[in-house]
């Protein structure tokens, strides 16, 4: 086996799996396999569906041809607590020393029950009035975490590391120099929102609005059969000059719930973030291909907005070639398989 590991996407829709080989300044895609999620899912407590995803998992590495066993591995961003606090400007070792305490009165759960993890996102400048340092905690419930090594070691692969979807997002699909960002990542059955600055998570929000969403909307209005409600959805979606605009009449007060948030993300980066003037949106996941999308966003928000291509800057050779615009598709697998 390769001593690399791959980024394993245990999503609630699809598992999919990626790995990267990155050398020389050069990022070359080797593996990308995509299944769909048994039902159930990762989230389910029973054994048996449990069992069916570590047999997906194993068919999804097996049809990918993955050279290893080592595996990055995602989180569900609504079954961690992830919160951005601020602190008195502590030293690493004062801030070791007290970052339970603190953590108690931020995440809703029993510190015991949970693995802490955090994070300094910014100290202030020596010259800087406010005295104040950003943390980001991440709380990951025990039960949870052992329940996602159970599934991944029961597929014959061993989870090196696991990591909110949050993250390896930022990782695949913003860099250290940008400016702050929104990341809206929309997948079948929740949204997720991330701010990203200077590489780092500073907010993240779950919402239950997602491309099923969508599609009921459109199955109850036209009275459609849920195949070809989809596929009014993937044709029209939220173009006004299609089919008299009647989908995009549809579809548009589901996704003003979505503005909405975005906006209420956008208030919170410029009172909490120092420097956090937000110049842009990036989308992502299988719902960001609905036609019209980034410029109804553009319109809501004035931002501009972009399709996010996890791919962008790999080597275009190869499979790169046999998965035209999947990059968004596999954003999370592919910033897990980068992590180093």
């Amino acid at each position: 086996m390769s001593a690399k590991s791959f980024g394993l996407d245990i999503g609630r829709s699809f598992i999919k799996a990626v790995q990267v080989e990155a050398k020389n300044n050069k990022k070359v895609l080797m593996a990308a396999v995509s299944k769909q999620t048994p039902s159930g899912g990762i989230q389910s407590e029973s054994p048996v569906d449990l069992g069916k995803v570590s047999d997906a998992i194993k068919a999804c590495v097996d049809e990918a041809k993955i050279s290893t066993d080592k595996c990055v591995v995602s989180l569900i961003e609504s079954q961690v607590v992830a919160r951005l606090i601020q602190l008195p400007t502590l030293t690493d070792k004062e801030l070791a020393a007290a970052i339970n305490w603190e953590a108690e009165q931020y995440i809703p759960l029993p510190i015991k029950d949970v693995f802490l993890q955090y994070k300094v996102v910014s100290r202030p400048q020596e010259s800087s009035t406010s005295g104040k340092m950003d943390v980001l905690l991440i709380a990951s419930p025990k039960r949870v975490i052992q329940k996602y090594l159970n599934v991944v070691r029961n597929a014959n692969l061993r989870p090196e590391i696991l990591e909110t979807e949050s993250i390896a997002l930022v990782r695949a699909l913003t860099k250290s120099e940008d400016p702050a960002t929104i990341v809206v990542s929309l997948g079948a059955l929740s949204s997720e929102l991330i701010i990203a600055y200077g590489g780092n998570v500073l907010f993240t929000r779950s919402i239950a609005t997602g491309g099923v969403t969508l599609t009921r909307a459109v199955m109850a209005e036209f009275n459609l059969p849920q195949a070809q409600a989809e596929e009014y959805k993937q044709t029209y979606g939220i173009l006004e000059d299609k089919l008299s605009g009647k989908v995009a009449a549809v579809l548009k007060p589901i996704l003003d719930i979505l503005i909405s948030e975005i906006l209420k993300a956008v208030e919170f980066a410029h009172s909490h973030v120092e420097n956090s003037q937000i110049s842009r949106i990036v989308i992502c996941g299988g719902g960001a291909y609905l036609p019209g999308l980034p410029e109804f966003l553009a319109e809501r928000t004035s931002f501009e907005v972009s399709l996010g291509d996890a791919w962008t800057d790999f080597v275009k050779e190869g499979l790169i070639l046999k998965l035209p615009g999947q990059g968004s598709f596999y954003c999370v697998a592919t910033g897990l398989a980068l992590r180093r």
